[in-house]
């Protein structure tokens, strides 16, 4: 009788021992992860910001056009390449008919459109958590600011060149008629983990220096 006990207590020690293994932490933590996509997106956004200013400056809202052409995706594409990071920026009216809104990001995007707030909105979802891999979104809202309405505002106020590169570049542009201030769109980024848990503590060891 000793030994079964002994048999019994010896099973239920090694399941606990499997349980606390499959339990063991994997490094994630949403905050931590959280204050990482900020920096990610502040990177995106002072980058594409000082390339638009110098844009205007030297060849106007035209020469604007082809930086959101052609240096935001490189931007993103940079970024991307990080290990376990994918960012983008999305709307619900795109000018780059390219890229297109998945259906978390629609939904997020439609609450931040039919609501309004003075600072920009931050949505983020643990999508997938199947124990190995974890999947996190985080949604920054875009709001428009003064340089976005040289390009993204009434379009009755835009210059005829200005009209000319828009129909040669993006001929079913939908992304004007934007105000101050309001939803323009928002920066999107994606971690998996475990792949991004060393650029995480990277991005966050940098930036405490």
């Amino acid at each position: 009788m000793k030994r079964g006990i002994v048999i019994v207590v010896a099973v239920l020690f090694a399941a606990g021992c499997i349980q606390r293994i499959e339990r063991k932490p994997d490094g994630f933590d949403e905050k931590k992860v959280s204050a990482a996509c900020e920096l990610i997106i502040a990177g995106f956004q002072k980058e594409l910001t000082g390339e638009l200013v110098k844009a205007m400056t030297e060849g106007g809202p035209e020469k604007a056009i082809a930086v959101c052409a052609v240096k935001a995706p490189e931007i993103a594409d940079r970024y991307s390449q990080l290990p376990g990071i994918d960012i983008r920026r999305v709307s619900l009216q795109m000018r780059n008919p390219d890229i297109v809104p998945d259906r978390y990001e629609l939904s997020v995007l439609s609450q931040f459109a039919t609501t309004s707030h003075d600072e920009a909105r931050i949505a983020s979802v643990l999508a997938r958590d199947s124990g190995d891999v974890k999947r996190f979104r985080y949604i920054k809202e875009i709001k428009t600011g003064q340089l976005c309405l040289r390009c993204h505002g009434d379009p009755g106020a835009f210059s005829l060149a200005l009209k000319k590169t828009l129909k040669e570049k993006y001929p079913g542009d939908r992304a004007v008629g934007y105000r101050l201030d309001a939803s323009r769109g928002a920066y999107s980024v994606t971690v998996i983990y475990p792949d991004a848990q060393a650029t995480v503590t990277r991005l966050l060891t940098e930036n405490a220096r």
